[in-house]
């Protein structure tokens, strides 16, 4: 995101926590890595890094296991244990492709595509998603290649507003824009993927999302009408 200097940073841990979760996930959304990066991820100890997952979360530890896949087939060394076989090269760059790029799943990564009535891009909700980020000063980087209401992007403004200390915010975002369509998108990715790895992510990313609703303040969504006027105060 860029715009407006920023306010200074939150004193709560756990927001910086959740926004730093927010933040990798958004990374992995927004471009394909190559399943060298992923073994260094998994080297790392991603996902068992995340705060925003517990431990024994099924979706933390379907990732695990698709990552100590990838890092036995394309790191030396001692295999590690791993209850999945690995995926290809090919075979994570077509699954990339399919959900990201060609949208052969027919599981777009973009709000509009699911709230639209005609299921179309930049249609209201991106924005009205843009409207929110006005709202805040700020911008998507680059929306020709990230739209605003690309799933990358809109868990980038999330963890920004956390980072803030825009608790409040960051709950009335993700409740009138990232949660109303995100359900959907994990649960087709997860259903129709070919490689664990990005079935996974999906149903992790949700997972994330809403264990941090559930740590932030009970706030009202935005009522559609007002959501795509960028002069709008939220108050409440």
């Amino acid at each position: 995101m860029t715009g407006a200097a920023q306010a200074a940073p939150s004193a709560d841990p756990w927001a910086r926590m959740a926004a730093e979760d927010l933040r990798a996930l958004a990374w992995l959304h927004e471009s394909e890595r190559s399943p060298q990066v992923l073994a260094a991820l998994h080297a790392n100890g991603f996902p068992g890094t995340l705060t925003l997952l517990a431990a024994d979360d099924l979706w933390l530890r379907g990732m695990q296991a698709a990552l100590a896949a990838i890092f036995n087939a394309y790191c030396g060394g001692a295999p590690q244990p791993a209850s999945l076989p690995a995926s290809s090269e090919d075979d994570l760059a077509a699954d990339f492709a399919a959900i990201y790029l060609t949208h052969a799943l027919r599981a777009s990564p973009h709000e509009s595509v699911w709230r639209d009535e005609d299921h179309l891009m930049l249609q209201e909700p991106t924005f009205a998603v843009r409207a929110f980020y006005r709202r805040h000063g700020v911008q998507a980087a680059n929306w020709r290649r990230l739209a605003d209401d690309h799933l990358a992007t809109e868990l980038e403004f999330t963890a920004l507003l956390l980072e803030q200390g825009e608790l409040r915010e960051a709950a009335r975002f993700l409740k009138t824009h990232l949660l109303t369509w995100l359900p959907a998108f994990a649960a087709r990715v997860s259903q129709r993927a070919a490689t664990p790895f990005y079935a996974t992510l999906a149903g992790m990313t949700l997972a994330a999302c809403q264990n941090c609703a559930a740590r932030l303040p009970s706030v009202a969504a935005i009522p559609p009408v007002v959501a795509a006027d960028e002069n709008c105060k939220i108050n409440s």
